[in-house]
């Protein structure tokens, strides 16, 4: 399931998206966006072994177009999106993601935001071992892109007071809370702040603005043109029917034509809100620009909203014709002078941390405390060899993932979660029984080496 579903993203998001950002970049765009990709995510983008079956999995996806009714109307829609991934492929991605994207940083077409190796909670994190994950993954951003990246994407905008001095010691300059956080801290969403006593800075995303283009509910990716992520035809493995009327069960086949026409309105509407959002926007500072921060899943473009890379490319088109200019979140935090105090957070339900330490997934939170003390006390040990401990230390980071228990407590994918972590966890024990244990067959995604002072 995570193999295919890698696939799907990266042949219906990473590769037009990216691809997109590179054609706005030649047209003399910049700063359009600050990107996040997280460690394990760029190595997957990378990794021999996905670029071989993402491959293979394109090719497919090609040969399904051929079984669709030739009426159908999505048909040609399919056959020209499935040869177009794969020319992108073999033309930008054949050797990984990595080429494009350092591409895209040195033109200043976007700012990279790095982060914690596996998308770890960071406040449920031993400081030593959060201190670990984000330094390796700062270092993996540096030889990827040679970039270091100076701002990060916080895994669920998870944050707990303190946090601020691991990032102030690893040079992190900046990174995103959620709009409740901040206003809880007595601030305002759309503004930079000095985060507590440090030189860190934090932005609130606006919710309002957000929501537009994230909520199925209230926002653009659920009106009824758009091709329908949850309806896959069985038969061909691909999705052919549209949003419609979500009260109506029987669904109508998808109109490409009235879907792009659907983005490049719901663009142009956008922009218009954006603008409305901005009158009621006031800057702290009178003498600055109003800003308004919109914090999205990059797989929300292209793979959970199919036409979302047509929306976005028109967005970033239309703006200057509205005296309008994207700006990168590094750009944004140049402006803070205030600070506030946020207390604990997320951006998950009821804005706390109780999808990660309800009871529902106890059992993960215990194996996830006894794997960051087995984590501490082999470091300090010597005896293990560096391919060992490096194993260890990959299939700790994967455990520690924030995402098995979001499945559980989601009810999403939940058995596959839950297993997941079981896997790692008991993967640690049979190399910590058995130093003999083989390695064969294992893809790290990482070389690891614990610090030794």
């Amino acid at each position: 399931m995570g193999e295919e579903w890698l696939y799907q993203a990266y042949g219906h998001s990473y590769l037009p998206l990216l691809q997109a950002l590179s054609d706005l970049t030649d047209r003399g765009f910049r700063n359009m966006a600050s990107l996040g990709i997280t460690p394990i995510l760029a190595a997957q983008l990378d990794h021999p072994y996905a670029l071989t079956n993402l491959e293979i999995w394109l090719h497919d996806w090609q040969l399904r177009t051929q079984l669709i009714p030739r009426l159908h109307p999505a048909r040609k829609y399919h056959m020209e999106s499935a040869a177009t991934a794969l020319h992108i492929f073999r033309e930008s991605f054949s050797r990984g993601a990595s080429p494009v994207i350092r591409k895209l940083i040195d033109s200043e077409a976007i700012e990279i935001l790095g982060g914690p190796l596996s998308h770890p909670l960071s406040p449920l994190l031993d400081s030593r071992v959060h201190s670990f994950a984000l330094s390796e993954g700062l270092q993996d951003a540096r030889r990827r892109w040679g970039h270091t990246p100076v701002g990060i994407w916080v895994p669920e905008c998870a944050y707990r007071p303190g946090q601020e001095h691991i990032y102030e010691d690893l040079g992190v300059h900046h990174f995103l809370l959620d709009e409740t956080a901040v206003i809880s801290a007595h601030g305002v969403p759309n503004q930079p702040y000095l985060l507590a006593q440090s030189s860190v800075t934090v932005v609130g995303r606006d919710s309002q603005a957000s929501d537009l283009v994230w909520s199925a509910e209230r926002g653009y990716p659920g009106r009824p043109d758009y091709l329908d992520f949850h309806d896959v035809d069985n038969q061909h493995g691909l999705r052919l029917s549209r949003v419609g009327d979500r009260s109506n069960e029987s669904k109508e086949p998808y109109n490409p034509t009235a879907a792009r026409d659907a983005a490049i309105n719901d663009a142009q509407e956008f922009i218009t809100r954006l603008t409305e959002i901005m009158k009621t926007s006031t800057p702290i500072r009178t003498d600055k620009s109003p800003l308004v921060v919109i914090a999205i899943d990059t797989e929300l473009l292209g793979h959970w909203w199919r036409e979302g890379i047509t929306w976005f490319t028109r967005v970033i088109e239309l703006l200057p014709d509205f005296g309008l200019e994207t700006v990168t979140l590094e750009q944004a935090a140049q402006q803070a002078q205030d600070s506030i105090f946020p207390g604990e957070t997320s951006w998950g339900e009821g804005k706390d941390l109780r999808l990660w330490t309800s009871d529902r997934v106890r059992d993960l939170v215990v194996m996830n405390h006894q794997t960051q003390e087995v984590i501490l006390d082999v470091t300090a040990r010597e005896g293990l060899s560096r391919e060992h401990e490096s194993a260890v230390l990959n299939e700790a980071m994967l455990q520690l993932s924030s995402d098995w228990a979001f499945m559980i407590s989601r009810d999403s994918a939940a058995d596959y979660g839950r297993n997941r972590a079981q896997q790692h966890y008991l993967r640690i024990q049979e190399l910590l029984n058995d130093p003999q244990e083989p390695l064969a067959g294992s893809l790290p995604p990482f070389h690891l080496t614990w610090p030794r002072h």
